[in-house]
């Protein structure tokens, strides 16, 4: 499965999508790579083949699909899909969708907003997901990192979902979600021997950061 592991070309596809669409999810996305990028380091320090490349580039390429605009729903996974899929790097394509869908293949139906996603958007996700149904390492940390990291810096995944709540709202699904992403992060956890906040450098900081809403 093919990513992309040069640097300077994630950052122009980045670069290029936020001109077309500029916005907070910018600054996120450099921020989900960099916490990508300390999480595998430790992560290979324990004997896993991973590349830090493609981690960093996956985490700065994971909400691409924000190109085309703004919506609460998973729409943008579907178009950062469909826009790295083109490209040929199918690696990346997959992240942009799993990275929505902590729970992996077994609570596909507590994604957010499903009712904003056009059925052959829905119809296209759902396929991927169940092809891809156990996540691999990359899909995993670019997951959690997605909910470890905002625009400001590193955050702790309390922080993170209730200053998305309060912006987006929630739903009878919300705490579902939240718990793919506390498993997400047990496991890799249990395989470093530490807290995931340790390798996080001014994550503390976060703790007396301005609540955004």
């Amino acid at each position: 499965m093919k990513f992309i592991t040069d640097r300077t070309y994630a950052r122009e596809l980045l670069e290029t999508a936020n001109q077309l669409n500029p916005g907070p999810w910018y600054k996120h996305s450099l921020n989900v790579a960099n916490a990508a990028e300390y999480i595998v380091i430790e992560m290979t320090k324990k004997g896993l083949h991973l590349d830090c490349d493609i981690a960093y580039n996956a985490g700065i390429l994971h909400d691409i699909g924000r190109y085309k605009g703004f919506t609460k729903s998973v729409i943008h996974s579907y178009d950062g899909y469909k826009f790295m899929d083109e490209l040929g790097y199918q690696g990346n394509a997959i992240v942009c969708v799993t990275h929505s869908f902590p729970n992996e293949n077994k609570d596909i139906e507590t994604a957010a907003d499903w009712t904003i996603v056009p059925p052959y958007m829905k119809e296209k996700l759902v396929e991927v997901l169940k092809v891809n149904s156990n996540y691999d390492w990359y899909n995993k940390v670019i997951t959690l990192c997605d909910a470890l990291a905002d625009e400001n810096g590193f955050t702790t995944l309390e922080k993170r979902f209730i200053s998305v709540g309060l912006r987006h709202g929630t739903d009878s699904n919300t705490a579902i979600r939240w718990k793919g992403f506390y498993e997400i992060k047990e496991e890799i956890e249990i395989l470093i021997g530490k807290s995931i906040y340790e390798l996080l450098p001014g994550i503390e900081l976060s703790i007396y950061a301005k609540m955004e809403y």
